[in-house]
């Protein structure tokens, strides 16, 4: 089975979710192997703009498979509201798998991204301060 692989060379938008929407009407799955719900993808499918940060745009086409991988962390209030939100609009998100060892993103998270932020005081990242990085943390730590 033939594979193909999007992967982004840079930070900010470049166009990965247009390439990703155009490749899913040829492909059974659309997987999300990374990342959170920081930034997201915008695509537009039947003339309507759907904004997403976690479940791939895939959802959007009946055929597919989304999956969103065990490398993603995953903010569950976000991940329902996508969910809820695609349904409103009629698609159905019964076809989505989510990965039993992705790990979860929760409030210690997004506290401890905030605190650390704004510790660094004039020398602070820029950290979107969804808990991310602290998530990945405890990922790379075994702790969660």
């Amino acid at each position: 089975m033939p594979v193909t692989v999007v992967v982004g060379a840079q930070w900010g938008d470049e166009g990965k979710a247009k390439i990703i929407d155009l490749l899913s009407k040829e492909h059974t799955h659309v997987v999300r192997y990374q990342g959170g719900h920081n930034a997201g993808h915008t695509v537009v499918v039947g003339g309507e703009r759907y904004a997403l940060q976690l479940i791939p745009s895939g959802v959007l086409y009946d055929h597919v498979v989304p999956v969103i991988a065990n490398g993603v962390v995953v903010d569950l209030p976000t991940l329902f509201d996508e969910i809820d939100a695609l349904e409103a609009r009629g698609h159905s998100c019964e076809r989505l798998a989510v990965s039993s060892r992705a790990h979860l993103i929760f409030p210690w998270h997004q506290a401890h991204d905030a605190i650390a932020e704004a510790v660094r005081g004039d020398d602070k990242i820029g950290t979107t301060l969804k808990g991310i990085g602290p998530a990945y943390a405890d990922k790379a730590r075994r702790v969660g």
